[in-house]
């Protein structure tokens, strides 16, 4: 166990939005291979918390086998459509957002003209809503929640979330000077699983990677081969970040400690960005990426990165596959890249540090400079 690594083989962005990563776990003593991976597996297809609408507010109909004029769709085939719609979060995580969409036709409603509060984004925006004739008038909001799992509405639900909104658009027809029309809340039965199917192979004592991984141990050895597909919602890293996170936490229950974890430090990583931001405000710095020993952790796909989806996609349109890409970007085109911004920029930078990627005048420095 003490050569025990996580590496990511492979990532890639379908045509579809569906994210793929491939990543290896191990080497572990065998048997413990099986039991890691089916609880992962299972953690990955249970706990991983997505966004859903779960409820839908119309103007006009009051039943969900109500035609809407000028709508091809009735307005069961309206909500089975935005059931369809995926979200992803591009801020601080949220519980609660309201999202609002009013469309005339002749045309097609998709997710696209779906108005969401900022931080929240649709991951498949062509998704289509309604199909609208030159008559055609469809005005709703929606309720995005996150959870977990597959959530069945039960009942008639209350509305105290959407009750703001509702009074938004009270307040905009009186100055207008128009009558609002009443409205009807419909529930969804919400999909919040991200994580659509998850992959995995046990492998006995081989190199599945570029370079071989050196294991003392006398015993015969396991390795873990986990296959992620994701909706868009999170990346294939970030879902295996939170299952791991729960089952952590459930297993903790366990463990008799008298020490705090020392696994999570923040007041240890913002210290790092601190002495990063004056590093890169001395003058003479040279701002290019570099490393000055062999480093086996270059050809490592940059899917082990603790990033967004959407930066995700974007490096991968700049054909950053793996971390030795990062090596031909300076620190101001790595800012050009859509989506990165300075705090965003200083995690990557903190991220690479630990895998033996840094700035020239950081490796000139006294290690002593940076906390351990």
């Amino acid at each position: 166990m003490k050569n025990l690594t996580i590496s990511c083989l492979e990532s890639r962005v379908e045509d579809d939005g569906v994210m793929y990563g491939r990543f290896l776990f191990g080497p572990v003593p065998r048997g413990l291979a099986v039991t890691i991976a089916t609880a992962l597996r299972r953690s990955l297809l249970s706990e991983v918390e997505g966004f859903a609408i779960t409820h839908v507010e119309f103007v006009g109909p009051k039943h969900e086998y109500s035609t809407i004029p000028g709508t091809q769709e009735t307005v069961l085939d309206v909500l089975l459509n935005l059931k369809k719609l995926t979200f992803t979060s591009t801020s601080q995580v949220r519980r609660k957002a309201i999202g609002y969409c009013s469309g005339r036709g002749p045309g097609v409603l998709t997710g696209r003209d779906l108005k969401l509060p900022p931080g929240i984004q649709c991951t498949n925006p062509d998704q289509v809503i309604a199909h609208l004739a030159d008559d055609g008038h469809l005005t709703f909001s929606c309720l995005i929640s996150t959870g977990k799992n597959y959530v069945m509405q039960k009942g008639t639900p209350a509305k105290p979330e959407l009750r703001a909104e509702r009074q938004t658009l009270v307040e905009l027809a009186k100055a207008l000077g128009t009558n609002r029309r009443p409205t009807t809340v419909f529930p969804i039965d919400a999909v919040f699983m991200p994580v659509l199917r998850v992959n995995y192979l046990i492998q006995s004592d081989e190199d599945v990677l570029d370079f071989p991984l050196h294991n003392n141990s006398l015993e015969v050895s396991e390795r873990v081969v986990f296959e992620i597909w994701t909706n868009g919602n999170v990346t294939p890293r970030e879902a295996m970040h939170q299952a791991s996170t729960q089952l952590v936490r459930l297993f903790s229950l366990f463990q008799k400690s008298n020490t705090p974890s020392m696994l999570y430090r923040p007041r240890l990583f913002k210290e790092r960005i601190r002495i990063l931001k004056e590093i890169v405000k001395r003058p003479n710095y040279h701002h290019t990426l570099q490393t000055i020993y062999p480093n086996h952790f270059l050809a490592v796909d940059i899917g082990i990165l603790p990033v967004s989806p959407s930066l995700f996609v974007e490096l991968k349109k700049r054909n950053i596959e793996r971390l030795a890409d990062f090596l031909n970007f300076t620190y101001d085109d790595l800012l050009e890249i859509s989506g990165m911004t300075t705090d965003v920029l200083f995690e990557v930078l903190c991220s690479l540090r630990s895998y033996g990627i840094r700035f020239l005048p950081d490796l000139l420095r006294n290690e002593n400079d940076f906390p351990a």
